[in-house]
């Protein structure tokens, strides 16, 4: 009964002097204890029990014993010396202060996320040669004044750890702020101590400051030592759950499934944060043809073969990681679609990352059978590979695989085995899905920039019409014209809408043509096939019946390539705007057999052929070209078919095609263009710079 009672008088005591350090220190004294030994009572009844707390934890995390320990005797040294020691006492203090300070540092230091390696070492390196520095002068330079040089390494640590506290708010790190707090009591202590140094203060001040930075130190780690048990545990239930969750395989092929795979990858990646992992994705790329011969249900049993064989052969595999239990491994697992998906460690061993990658396929391509068969069919798998790193340009596993299979797209079209993800092309696709995105605003905020580009007789300069025409300025000042951005406008789904506005922007040049007399026709071009419907043709006879225009002044221009991809749809647009007497025009024409069977089809307003190639160079490529389109144009006038020579951008060009026989055209070299708030001045100064051509 003695010594529960006497343990109880101890523990008032000890918790009057932290809550009453100031207010009770005359009752304190008068006690038979010293304040000094009061608080090294406390301290030693807080320092057992939390090493024993942090010595039965440890094996649960990576919990470092050494810091709260060494943290603990530096601070009961510098009571001792303060109670006890008769000489060195200054010595004892300031040797145990610094460590205590910079033990600290290193303690708090590894219970929140550092930044970058290099800086990290280059803090860490900056404390401990300090500490040691001050120590060694202390002890063994006796010239050296002990007071100044505790005060100058006491900020050379102060400022490290602030430092840190710095780097740590900036990378968002939740304990930044009790890292701070850390912070303000250790400068006050160091202050204090420093003042007592200097007999401004007594000891009491030095004692309170001592205890309140060690219990600050005291409840921040043990604070990360909760925080570290709480998630382990809830790590240890949810690989619980986990293992006690069935697993559900694909039914075609026995192998974990897409989702499977992935939280078992994010489970492995928690234990192994260290290692570096790459995801190999993987499909058999001449296995259309048996879906189109078998059918779907009979080519799942093949597909079931060549999982089969591919799961035998790197089952052993210890580099793989494993999506199932270790008493029944699968290495690998089925993706979307015919994709399969390993992740190769490659931390294992030291060599070249490629070689271990490339192993890796040469034994998957191994394993597939020589040929497999279903009753009377067989074919021979080819496999190819896609590899992208876990960590390299991304943390994110789905992420990562989904980089793997752009890297098998490549492997797919170049024809190669294995390719590797490659961060320019994912930085090309940003860069595109940026302008598909931007060209979408522009497109319904109608920024595009439209104008005319005038179709001449190059003979007395006289205008037969007019083309309309658009520029895009995306990133740079640089404007793009439709055939450099149509690809982007026909992926980002804005081709249809780009196009209707191209219809209102051709009535209403053709309207204000017509209100300043110089009624010519205006070309509108269609060239994607999202434009083949019958709701674009009802929609060109509202904007024609709306700006009450002529039909025969707009003409409708049709790629050849675009005819003959889609021969049916086109003729039914075709005859559509024939019976709304809509004139039809084909551009790029090529002189192909297959486009003058469907010439012979349809009535043709106008043809236009591409001139970009004419040139004064005389190599074979440009004498054989020059010869193509000289053809072409005896082949249009035999035909009696009115013809455009396109893309005059210079005077050899315009030279070349005349003298083949060509009498209209359209280029910048005739005419950069009008736009349409000048169209009635552009035409005033053309007739007067012609005035008898027209």
């Amino acid at each position: 009964m003695e010594f529960f009672r006497l343990a109880r008088l101890s523990l008032t005591k000890n918790l009057a002097s932290v809550f009453g350090l100031f207010f009770f220190s005359s009752t304190v004294q008068a006690a038979s204890f010293s304040f000094t030994e009061f608080n090294i009572a406390f301290v030693l009844g807080l320092m057992f029990p939390v090493i024993l707390i942090i010595a039965l934890v440890k094996p649960l995390n990576n919990i470092r014993l050494r810091y709260p320990t060494l943290i603990s005797i530096s601070v009961l040294v510098m009571l001792y010396s303060l109670a006890y020691a008769k000489s060195y006492q200054s010595e004892l203090i300031l040797s145990s202060a610094m460590i205590f300070s910079s033990v600290l540092y290193f303690w708090l230091r590894s219970t929140y996320s550092a930044p970058s390696k290099k800086i990290n070492y280059l803090i860490n390196f900056t404390v401990v040669a300090t500490a040691i520095s001050f120590v060694f002068s202390l002890w063994f330079l006796p010239n050296v004044d002990g007071y100044l040089a505790w005060l100058a390494a006491s900020v050379v640590v102060l400022l490290c750890a602030g430092a840190a506290v710095l780097l740590s708010k900036k990378i968002k790190d939740p304990s930044s702020m009790r890292l701070a707090m850390q912070w303000l009591i250790h400068l006050s202590f160091v202050v204090i101590l420093f003042a007592w140094l200097n007999a401004v203060i007594s000891a009491t001040w030095l004692v309170s400051a001592i205890v309140i930075s060690y219990s600050a130190a005291l409840i921040n780690g043990c604070w990360y030592l909760v925080q570290a048990v709480r998630k382990e545990l809830n790590s240890i239930d949810e690989n619980s759950s986990d293992i006690s969750q069935s697993y559900l395989l694909d039914p075609a092929t026995n192998l974990p499934s897409y989702q499977q795979a992935l939280e078992k990858l994010h489970a492995i990646i928690k234990q192994k944060p260290k290692s570096r992992f790459v995801t190999i994705v993987f499909k058999p790329v001449n296995f259309q043809a048996v879906n189109t011969v078998l059918g779907h249900h009979n080519s799942d049993i093949l597909l079931l073969q060549l999982a089969y064989c591919l799961q035998k052969e790197v089952a052993e595999n210890e580099l793989l990681a494993n999506f199932s239990d270790d008493k029944s491994p699968i290495k690998i697992a089925r993706l979307q679609g015919l994709h399969f998906l390993v992740v190769l460690d490659l931390s294992a061993d030291n060599y070249p990352d490629n070689t271990k990658v490339e192993q890796v396929c040469r034994e998957l391509t191994a394993a597939v059978p020589s040929a497999m068969s279903f009753k009377s069919f067989s074919l021979n798998f080819e496999l190819a590979f896609g590899a992208a790193y876990i960590g390299e340009h991304s943390h994110s596993v789905s992420e990562v695989i989904s980089f793997a299979e752009d890297a098998l797209l490549v492997s797919e079209k170049n024809q190669r085995v294995v390719s590797y993800f490659d961060h320019n092309n994912a930085l090309f696709t940003e860069k595109q899905l940026h302008r598909m995105d931007r060209l979408k605003r522009d497109v319904a905020d109608e920024k595009l920039h439209w104008y005319l580009l005038p179709q001449i007789c190059l003979k007395n300069r006289k205008v037969l019409g007019f083309q309309t025409e658009v520029h895009w300025y995306c990133e740079d000042n640089t404007p793009r014209e439709l055939s450099e951005f149509i690809d982007i406008a026909e992926h980002s789904g804005d081709i249809y809408l780009l196009t209707k506005q191209m219809i209102v922007q051709a009535c209403k040049a053709i309207a204000q043509l017509k209100i300043v007399g110089f009624e010519k026709p205006v070309t509108i071009i269609f060239a994607s096939k999202e434009l083949l419907d019958p709701a674009l043709i009802d929609y060109i006879s509202l904007q024609i019946k709306e700006h009450n225009i002529d039909k025969n002044q707009l003409i409708v221009e049709f790629k050849e390539a675009l005819i003959l991809s889609a021969s049916q749809r086109a003729k039914t647009i075709i005859d559509q705007l024939k019976s709304l007497d809509i004139n039809v025009a084909i551009g790029d024409f090529s002189g192909s057999y297959e486009s003058l069977r469907y010439l012979r089809k349809v009535s043709i307003h106008q043809v236009k052929i591409n001139c970009d190639l004419l040139n004064d160079n005389n190599n074979e490529s440009d004498g054989s070209d020059n010869a193509i389109i000289n053809a072409l144009v005896n082949l249009t006038r035999a035909m009696k078919l009115p013809l455009i020579g396109t893309s005059i951008n210079n005077s050899n060009v315009e030279q070349s095609f005349i003298s083949m026989g060509g009498e209209f055209a359209q280029g910048r070299h005739l005419s950069r263009g009008v736009v349409f708030d000048e169209i009635e001045i552009w035409t005033k100064r053309w007739l007067e710079q012609y005035p008898y051509r027209e």
